[in-house]
């Protein structure tokens, strides 16, 4: 009897023993399991981010470097992805421009899912878009993935655009006198303006935006105060501000409006572009 409970004690202990040590690996077994599963949701939001969302936010998110599906470069439409200001801190300087009050996972995720504006579409199922919920996931996890030490690290780019653009045109030390030539090639190509406002010749129509043909007459009708060229320069900066009458569907919508508001981030890398732009659109 003493020997079957000596048993008994002994592989009852060895069995604790076991149990014990698989619970002190559980951890990091859990741990490898989850990681692996976001590397694979990670990958498969990599593929869909190849094959529909690079034609406007570029082949790497920075929204630089943008091709159509001929392979052809264009301008990138939407707005930078692999970027500081979105992806850095708890609350990212884009979640503080948009006065967004959940997370920043939260906050990419609605984004993917609903779309934003007229250029962005919905992508989620739930709202009218091609894609399944573990994919509007996957493709979060892809995009929050680009968050990293050295690119938090970089500075924050910006530029201290004054009130009104005589005071930008008079900075002399810093701008040249704007290159209209290089100005029609930056509203056609870089910045990607054609593709709502038509082109500068009228040749080819607004689609979205109003058009910008008569720009040098109209603009100085639409703000009381304002004349063609502090309305452009001060639309480029803030389009939300003033929105204008009408639109090639009908009145325009807003405020918000449907224009990128990170154009003024852009060029502060480059602000010769804003000079040349108003040239090309104002002859200033």
């Amino acid at each position: 009897m003493q020997l079957k409970i000596a048993i008994g004690t002994i592989a009852f202990m060895l069995a604790m023993m076991v149990f014990g040590y698989a619970a002190l690996r559980e951890p990091a077994r859990l741990g490898r399991f989850i990681n692996a599963e976001l590397g694979r949701s990670i990958e498969a939001g990599g593929n869909i981010f190849a094959n529909n969302c690079t034609t406007c936010h570029g082949i790497d998110g920075t929204a630089q470097e943008c091709y159509d599906s001929s392979g052809n470069q264009i301008a990138c439409q939407g707005l930078p992805l692999n970027y500081n200001a979105l992806l850095c801190g708890d609350k990212s300087q884009r979640m503080t421009d948009m006065g967004w009050q959940g997370t920043k996972r939260n906050y990419v995720l609605s984004v993917v899912s609903v779309g934003r504006g007229a250029i962005m579409p919905a992508w989620a199922e739930q709202f009218g878009g091609p894609l399944r919920p573990d994919q509007v996931e996957n493709v979060t996890n892809f995009v929050l993935n680009w968050e990293s030490e050295t690119l938090c690290a970089a500075p924050v780019v910006t530029y201290d655009w004054p009130e009104t653009a005589e005071e930008f045109l008079a900075r002399t030390d810093e701008v040249q006198p704007g290159d209209a030539t290089r100005g029609a090639e930056l509203y056609s190509v870089t910045y990607g303006c054609q593709a709502c406002h038509g082109s500068l010749d009228g040749a080819a129509p607004a689609a979205i935006g109003p058009s910008l043909v008569n720009i040098e007459t109209d603009g100085a009708t639409r703000v009381e105060g304002m004349d063609a060229l502090q309305y452009v320069y001060h639309s480029i900066l803030f389009p939300s501000d003033h929105i204008a009458p009408e639109c090639p569907t009908g009145p325009c919508a807003g405020p918000p409006s449907a224009m990128p508001a990170n154009f003024g981030a852009r060029m502060g890398e480059a602000p010769q572009d804003m000079a040349d732009i108003l040239a090309a659109l104002l002859g200033e």
